[in-house]
């Protein structure tokens, strides 16, 4: 399934200096009761512009903070709403660092009151003198408030790079302290950083981060719950070598340190500000030793301890509740990714070059997916921006991003499917909805040179041996080359090598025979390609993304086209599988026989692919319906141009005026009605309700009249209208019939036709044309419009006639049908055969005998022994019993004994007996002795 496409949530203000400034986004919180609680809200800071808080439930500006057009922020900002408890009215602070004009903390303030009275906004700022280093974190620690008089129940932490740690009070007027712990200078020293910082409430760190560390709990705790106090914090600081491209995760490191809820200005100790709890080292998955530090992330989700990484090449989820943090989870592919996000404990958002999809990181698997051209693609935005996620909001089931200056929203409420009014959400990233939905590299599927030979890594391939895993790589290798270099000749060489067996080495195997059909699939994905095309025309399914034909070789695609493997369905699949992690767009409709069109304009392959036994489906079929008789009709307009040329002399040859009206050396219709009438009966063994769902969508009304005319054509051509005394039609091409289509398809897809003209389209019969237009073609046009339904009407008058004749006729002759059902004759068997078949070549000439009736000529067959002495023409060839029962077998010669099983021969008397038997009682069937 789709990802659908994002909804516009803001267009945000650009940087005033678009080449460096900068747009940071940040999640917005509520307060209350010394408890945060993310809100449906982001708070944007832009450089030089102003500082906005978005809503994106209600998608809508909140409100605004202009700063100065110099101003540069640091970091992404930090918001807090609450509720006053004394009075009716709410109040937003919201928090950043800047480094210009001068190293400052900012404070916007805004108090709205109840009923219509505007809001009042002010504004606070802390310079910063003691660290030229900038600010990279700044975030709120609550605790509870003891006195009424104090209003603000938080404190604000602000890390900087060189890892130094400050508290200020929540108006920035006093600083509490500023540290830089022994323990971070220990790491940030001069060759690390602090890149990332978290704070986490002690309340949501025992759930998950501290369930199986009891030890760290009681640590963070320290004295504060035997004085009664609040509940401090927990600060995890994220550093890693500064100034590097490529950066080795065993050199990542993660500290972890207990915030005191309540801190007081004056000499504290050390441990008193900032409580050392635990160093980690980031373990390294196998086979990601480094990682690009250009777009890496680092984010924390509290609920389940995991500390994800984002990169170039994927995403990474290390487990630190353990006592030694792990790898849970690992998305490493092939492609650039601006940004990946973690929604769920098993899937992940990225957006790559190529697409935007969901992505299961436990079964390795692409659950939803849009091409990143199609994101905005109407928009005003740089469509060349690269996609960065900003936040999930899991209850609202949308995920924030933006691409440019735009704020965008992808709905993922489709990955989990609720069922009845329960609140729990159904656990996502099922086995089920992964089967078939793979992102493992194709090369490692279809090629094996560089896996051990191993039987789970060959079983789609039936691989048993090393001798097989050796011949399968020469085949790979084979057709690569001969894929690269358009070496026909050479592809089918190497097929032959493959596929030939020791006994037949030039055969290869028949319809009926086993083949593996992933050996199939990765020759079909050498064979097809998908490319991009800016060509948009109305005949070819041109698209953005289009089905190529690379490579046709002739042995090799004869035996596919025999075996029923060169079908659309087989094609998209291999080219799914070979353009991983790619997720191919659905194919356009009629792609696959315009590809086989586009590589042979003499329509010989897509004629012999049509006549093949693979499935295709209706719309496809509709396609090439379509496609085949507009090159029909095509064809006879310039032939009429073509016999006008050469009756005035304008011409010397009819070619080139062909040539000149379809711009290419035409086709023949020859090839041309093959394909059609190809069409039509393969189409005839679709569903009715397909095929005409099919008509109806891709033909137009005249196409669809233009079908209805050639089969009746067909029809009358094939005797189905005419008495055996009339005349033939019009004398007609034996190519327009050819191959010749049977009655019921004829009739099937001619009331097919009909239905998906539907009534309105026969109640406008008229041409799309202006009617004052008097020219021989628009009036012969009209001609022909207007007397189609009277024609039809005639024809469906006469088949009535014909039905109700056929029944006449049936009831005179129901008792000879009857008679005829009861007959059974049995099979001679070889020896019969062989010894009657002079006699019969004999008799022959005597059963056929030619008569004429009312001016028809008949040709009679008889009976054997019709006619002869001792037998009545009459009474025993053309009339029926008296019971209306067919006579009995007769009595075999021989019979076997019941107790010994011997067979003995009957005597004349015993046979004679038996015969007189069998007669029933009442009857006048005689008895031939």
């Amino acid at each position: 399934m789709d990802l659908q496409s994002p909804s516009v949530l803001a267009q945000l203000p650009r940087p005033l200096h678009a080449s460096t400034g900068k747009t940071r986004i940040s999640d917005v919180f509520s307060l209350a009761d010394a408890k945060k609680r993310k809100r449906y809200e982001v708070a944007v800071a832009v450089d030089g512009e102003a500082v906005n808080i978005y809503n994106v439930q209600t998608p809508k500006l909140v409100t605004s903070y202009a700063v100065p057009p110099q101003s540069t922020f640091s970091c992404t900002p930090c918001s807090i709403r609450r509720k006053l408890p004394k009075k009716s009215s709410v109040k937003r602070q919201t928090y950043t660092a800047a480094t210009r004009p001068e190293r400052q903390i900012k404070c916007f303030v805004e108090e709205i009151g109840s009923g219509s009275t505007a809001p009042v906004i002010s504004s606070s700022a802390a310079t910063i003198t003691d660290s030229s280093s900038p600010t990279n974190f700044v975030g709120i620690v609550p605790y509870t408030v003891e006195d009424d008089n104090e209003t603000d129940p938080f404190d604000i932490l602000a890390v900087h790079e060189d890892g130094r740690v400050r508290r200020l009070s929540s108006d920035l007027k006093s600083q509490r302290w500023s540290i830089q712990h022994s323990e971070i200078s220990k790491i940030c020293s001069t060759t690390h950083a602090v890149h990332s910082c978290f704070l986490v409430d002690l309340e949501d760190a025992k759930k998950a981060l501290f369930k199986r560390r009891l030890d760290l709990a009681a640590l963070a705790l320290g004295d504060s719950t035997a004085s009664g106090t609040d509940e401090p914090s927990i600060l995890l600081i994220v550093s890693h070598p500064k100034d590097a491209y490529q950066i080795a995760l065993k050199d990542v490191t993660v500290q972890m340190f207990s915030v005191p809820a309540s801190a007081k200005s004056g000499g504290h100790e050390e441990s008193q500000r900032l409580r050392h709890l635990q160093t980690i080292q980031v373990p390294a998955p196998s086979g990601l030793d480094k990682v690009n530090s250009d777009g890496l992330q680092w984010t924390f989700h509290s609920g389940s301890a995991g500390l994800q990484l984002s990169f170039s090449k994927g995403f990474l989820n290390v487990d630190l509740s353990q006592y030694s943090p792990s790898v849970t989870s690992q998305f490493v592919l092939d492609e650039r990714f601006s940004s990946v996000m973690r929604i769920s404990p098993q899937c992940v958002i990225g957006a790559s070059d190529s697409l935007v999809a969901v992505y299961d990181t436990q079964y390795q698997s692409v659950q939803r997916s849009i091409a990143a051209g199609d994101v905005l693609s109407g928009a005003s935005t740089n469509a060349d921006a690269s996609m960065v996620f900003i936040s999930y909001f899991a209850k609202l089931g949308i995920a924030v991003a933006t691409k440019g200056n735009t704020l965008i929203a992808f709905d993922l409420t489709s990955l989990h499917s609720h069922s009845g009014p329960s609140l729990k959400r159904s656990r996502d990233g099922l086995l089920v909805d992964a089967i078939g939905r793979g992102i493992g590299s194709s090369a490692a599927q279809w090629n094996m040179a560089s896996k051990k030979h191993r039987s789970e890594n060959m079983t789609s391939l039936r691989l048993t041996s090393p001798e097989q895993v050796e011949k399968w790589n020469r085949l790979t290798k084979d057709v690569d080359e001969a894929a690269k270099t358009r070496n026909a000749e050479k592809f089918d060489k190497a097929v032959l090598s493959y596929f030939c067996s020791s006994d037949a080495p030039k055969t290869l195997p028949n319809r009926g025979q086993y083949v593996n059909p992933e050996s199939t699939l990765f020759l079909l994905s050498k064979m097809f390609a998908v490319e991009d095309s800016d060509i948009q025309d109305g005949v070819s399914a041109s698209s953005p993304s289009q089905l190529r034909l690379v490579l046709w070789p002739s042995a090799t695609c004869d035996w596919l086209i025999g075996l029923g493997h060169l079908s659309p369905d087989n094609v998209e699949i291999a080219l799914r599988r070979a353009s991983k992690p790619r997720v191919l767009q659905p194919l356009v409709t009629g792609s696959f026989v315009q590809s086989l069109i586009d590589a042979d304009s003499s329509l010989k392959k897509v004629n012999q692919v049509l006549a093949g036994p693979s499935t295709i489906s209706s719309d496809e079929l509709a396609y090439a319906l379509k496609y085949f008789l507009n090159q029909a009709r095509l064809h006879s307009s310039a032939l009429e141009e073509t016999a006008r040329a050469i009756t005035s002399g304008e011409i010397a040859t009819p070619t080139q005026e062909l040539t000149r009206h379809l711009g290419v050396q035409p086709v023949t219709l020859k090839d041309i009605f093959t394909g059609l009438n190809t069409s039509i009966q393969k189409v005839h063994s679709q569903p009715t309700s397909a095929i005409v769902q099919s008509l109806r969508s891709n033909l137009s009304r005249t196409e669809l009249i233009s079908l209805v005319h050639h089969l009746r054509l067909s029809l009358a051509t094939g005797g189905y209208t005419s008495r055996c005394t009339e005349n033939p039609p019009t004398p007609i091409t034996l190519d327009q019939i050819t191959p010749s289509l049977s009655l019921n398809t004829i009739i099937d897809l001619m009331t097919a036709s009909v239905d998906a003209v539907g009534p309105s389209g026969w109640i406008s019969a008229l041409p799309a044309m202006d009617l004052s237009d008097d020219s021989d073609s628009a009036i012969a046009a009209a001609s022909r419009e207007m007397e189609l339904i009277a024609d039809m009407k005639s024809e469906v008058s006469a088949a009535l006639a014909g039905v109700e004749e056929a029944t006449y006729l049936k009831g005179i002759l129901l008792e000879y049908l009857r008679f005829a059902d009861q007959v059974s004759t049995p099979a001679a068997t070889a020896a019969d055969a062989v010894a009657k078949i002079d006699d019969e070549t004999s008799a022959s000439s005597n059963l056929v005998r030619y008569e004429k009736l009312n001016g028809a000529d008949l040709v009679i067959f008889g009976r054997p022994g019709e006619g002869e002495d001792g037998y009545d023409g009459d009474a025993g060839g053309k009339m029926l019993p008296l019971s209306l029962k067919p006579a009995t077998a007769d009595v075999s010669k021989t019979k076997i004994n019941k107790s010994t099983g011997d067979t003995k021969s009957r005597t004349s008397r015993e046979i004679g007996y038996l015969r007189r038997k069998a007669v029933g009682k009442y009857s006048f069937e005689r008895l031939l002795v």
